[in-house]
């Protein structure tokens, strides 16, 4: 669904390291007055869910444990002085969070098994219980027979899937953070 990052570089156009990073930086660090691990924490969070929920195509978890993101923050992210401009020796803050996220930032990948799973046995499920509908009175109720099985059985089908993608983010989301 999207050009990975490496493609576009090779192409001329800005990757991670571009002006856009500096964009990011400041709405997420730059303007917040981050003096503990707490505020730090909280909008990191804020910058990886905000990533997921506007890039487009291919989404990414971070696989740094809450220790990990406390030791970089401790050892190297609070050590930086806050405006510091990049002299030769030393990082800037974004390079350093930069740095990190490549580290700890991979690509989420749908559990595809799944999905297949759902999507082979989806439209047999969505028949069986459209015709059930029709002699179970507690299923009854729900006037299924007044949808055609055109709409009925990929609406049934999509919807399946669209809760086999989303229990898998919130499964994956619980592990992460």
């Amino acid at each position: 669904m999207g050009i990975p990052i490496s493609i576009l570089g090779k192409l001329g156009l800005p990757g991670v390291d571009s002006l856009s990073t500096d964009q990011v930086y400041t709405k997420y660090f730059g303007d917040k007055n981050i003096k503990n691990f707490d505020n730090f924490h909280e909008a990191f969070i804020a910058l990886c869910n905000d990533f997921n929920a506007i890039m487009p195509g291919k989404h990414y978890k971070l696989t740094a444990s809450r220790k990990e993101i406390k030791e970089f923050y401790d050892h190297k992210w609070s050590k930086i002085p806050e405006n510091s401009e990049s002299p030769e020796k030393q990082k800037t803050r974004k390079e350093v969070l930069v740095e990190f996220m490549k580290k700890y930032a991979e690509e989420y990948k749908t559990s595809s098994t799944a999905m297949v799973w759902v999507g082979a046995t989806a439209p047999g499920a969505a028949v069986l219980l459209k015709k059930s509908g029709e002699k179970v009175p507690q299923v009854k109720k729900l006037r299924m027979d007044l949808v055609p099985n055109v709409v009925f059985v990929p609406t049934l089908t999509i919807l399946s899937l669209i809760a086999v993608r989303m229990l898998h983010v919130t499964k994956t989301s619980r592990t992460t953070s």
